[in-house]
């Protein structure tokens, strides 16, 4: 039985009017039937209704209506419907609870047919009752919407984007631990006044193969300067012992296949206990860092040929290692004493730091400037009562180069780092002139990092078909702005009861322990800490040798015009300078030069397009031609477009808008397809 079937015909007829039947419009029935009356409920009536279920006649309806005369235009079909809805949970319940074997004999003719007592001149109301195979079956499921994807991978067009970045910066520390004796040559110990390490790796640069794991082997030593006090006193009032002690890790730091990784280490924190006289244990942590350097390549989408489509385009900057390149330079200097200072005999420790001074890059080549930093802690001599005396001097020099390293016309230069590993030079003394040569060379590796600017598709849609495409998301860094400045340290170091009145310093040194960043509005603030530490001699005969270590907070700020507090600065600091003034016996001031550069780099998650398709749908709605829209809170003028699938152009022709006007919220605009 067909949909039409089942409706009655006196429902596809239209009601009759009072017109036609003068007798009829005297009854109030007659009036019923006259109030405009519409089939459609009658729809409601298409419901699976078991043998028994009462009828529903025109005569239990009109009451309903006759309340709703007033307003015969706007008739209220409420009530109806919900005495329709009622009649089919009814039935619903009878067939769970009945016997449907028993159903049909229990139930009379008369109550499944139309009560006689109908009021005179209504129209009875046969309700639709389907057969009982319907009744039993599964109703229909509705027609769903197909959708079909009609991949475009065939003529999307993209290009490849290839460059060299850092591509993952990671840290881990090595713990070094080992007993030290004291050289047979050497006086007993009594006290360590001071002890530092430098780390030294076997190879900085290391070489990813096709088939590694992932994993780096780091080989190297901590070179360890002991200075310590003696049970002899005079010319060795202080001593020293040199030490190295290896170590090795197997880091599984994930590398990249055929990645090249630059590898620096540090050592972070030194301690040590006495166990005897003639040894002592040394324990210390290298922080090692890993940068690993690699191709990376993207494809970014272009476009679809054929196909006339609205794009979303973003100019991204994004930074990219044009050139690591290292280069060496002799050095081959006098350092002279100043006048008075004793005659070295002997150099217990040296101490060398090269640091940069200013640097000027052109597109073809970089030129740099560097002071080389020299610190002697030495035995000297001088003449005293016709004898000859010798005790612990110090000594501080300084000498500078310039170096000229090529490069390959590297444009849009956004940042350059320069490291120097001074390991070569050797300071010793200079017979004849009764002073100091430095010799050796200075191993300078130079980082340039250029920005590059490309439009990135990062949406997309067509004016006539529904699209869709798969996303990925990629990490891309771009240095904003970089900056330098020199700050100054100065703290008073007091000298303690005990070890009475400081009559001379020997030795003076210092490392930074910690140092922070913090980007502001326009500029970089970076402030830390300054480990510093003195030896001094005391002016009493009983007296020993004594060091004073203290710290020394240090801030620095700089001027960066692009520095956003959203961005990331990447700081350096370096000791350009340290020297102490004696102000009494019991107060030395000592004050440091630093230099700090800071680098602002923003992080952006870039979004890639790929394999876009068409989307067809088997339902097809027509969109309306013109629409009134009211802007919310975070529309954008292509969200909107892309919407209704019309070009942002045309929503600012038609509603004349000025190129560049913010869209305000709430503004009405007219979007005509």
């Amino acid at each position: 039985m067909t949909y039409e079937e089942k409706i009655p015909e006196f429902a596809l007829q239209p009601a009759k009017s009072a017109s036609e039947d003068p007798k009829d419009a005297e009854t109030p029935d007659a009036q019923m039937i006259d109030d405009g009356f519409d089939p459609t409920p009658y729809d409601r009536l298409l419901v699976p209704t078991e043998p028994g279920t009462e009828s529903i006649t025109t005569s239990e309806s009109g009451a309903e209506e006759e309340s709703s005369t007033e307003k015969p235009k706007m008739r209220d079909f409420s009530k109806q419907e919900e005495q329709l809805e009622k009649a089919a949970e009814t039935a619903e319940n009878k067939e769970e609870t009945e016997d449907p074997r028993q159903s049909g004999s229990e139930k009379t003719a008369e109550e499944r047919s139309v009560p006689a007592s109908a009021p005179a001149g209504s129209e009875t109301i046969q309700p639709v009752v389907l057969e009982q195979e319907e009744t039993e079956s599964k109703p229909a499921a509705p027609v769903s919407d197909t959708v079909k994807m009609v991949p475009l991978e065939n003529t999307a067009v993209y290009h490849d984007l290839k460059m060299k970045t850092a591509l993952q910066k990671l840290e881990t520390t090595v713990l070094v631990e080992e007993d030290i004796l004291v050289p047979d040559v050497k006086p007993d110990l009594i006290n360590i006044l001071s002890m530092e390490g430098k780390a030294i790796l076997s190879s900085k640069e290391l070489q990813v193969g096709q088939n590694d794991d992932g994993s780096v082997r780091v080989t190297g030593e901590v070179s360890l300067q002991t200075i310590y006090l003696p049970e002899t006193s005079g010319e060795e009032a202080i001593s020293i012992i040199q030490s190295r002690l290896p170590f090795k890790t197997d880091w599984q730091a994930g590398a990249s296949p055929m990645s090249s990784l630059s590898i620096g280490a540090k050592v972070e924190t030194i301690e040590y206990s006495i166990i005897n006289e003639r040894k002592f244990r040394a324990k210390a942590t290298v922080a090692l860092t890993l940068t690993e350097y690699a191709e990376k390549e993207m494809q970014l989408f272009d476009s679809i040929r054929g196909e006339d489509l609205q794009l979303l385009k973003e100019t991204i900057k994004m930074s990219h290692v044009a050139l690591r390149k290292e280069d060496s330079v002799d050095i081959s200097e006098e350092l002279k004493l100043k006048e008075g200072s004793l005659k070295p005999v002997k150099i217990l420790k040296s101490d060398i730091r090269v640091v940069e001074n200013h640097k000027q890059i052109t597109s073809e080549k970089m030129v740099i400037n560097a002071n080389i930093m020299v610190n002697t802690l030495y035995i000297g001599q001088e003449e005293k009562e016709g004898e000859t005396v010798s005790r612990p001097a110090f000594f501080q020099g300084k000498t500078d180069f310039t170096q000229f390293i090529l490069m390959d016309k590297e444009e849009n230069i956004a940042m350059s780092k320069t490291l120097f590993n001074q390991e070569d030079l050797e300071v010793k003394i200079n017979e004849s002139e009764d002073g100091f040569s430095l010799k050796g060379s200075v191993k300078t590796s130079v980082e340039v990092l250029s920005n590059l600017e490309k439009e990135v598709v990062t949406d997309l849609y067509h004016n006539a078909k529904d699209t869709t495409y798969d996303s990925a998301e990629s990490k891309v860094e771009a240095v904003m702005g970089t900056g330098t400045t020199e700050a100054s340290a100065r703290e008073i170091f007091n000298v303690p009861e005990a070890d009475g009145q400081a009559d001379r310093i020997v030795y003076i040194n210092g490392t930074i322990q910690e140092a922070s960043s913090t980007v502001e509005r326009g500029r970089v603030m970076v402030e830390g800490v300054l480990e510093g530490q003195i030896i001094c001699l005391p002016e009493s005969e009983d007296k020993k040798a004594f060091a004073i270590k203290q710290e020394i907070p240090f801030r620095g700020a700089m001027e960066v015009p692009a520095a956003l507090e959203s961005m990331k600065a990447e700081s350096r600091v370096e000791i350009k300078d340290l020297w102490f003034d004696k102000i009494n016996g019991k107060q030395v001031e000592v004050n440091a030069s630093l230099q700090i550069e800071s680098a602002v780099i923003e992080e952006k998650s870039l979004k890639l397009i790929k394999n876009p398709c068409f989307v067809e749908s088997s339902q097809t709605k027509r969109p309306s031609s013109m629409v009134i829209y009211i802007t919310r809170k975070d529309d954008s003028l292509w969200k909107i477009a892309k919407r209704y699938k019309v070009s942002m152009d045309a929503i600012k022709e038609v509603n004349q808008m000025e190129e560049g006007a913010a869209l305000r919220e709430g503004t009405r605009l007219l979007i005509v397809k």
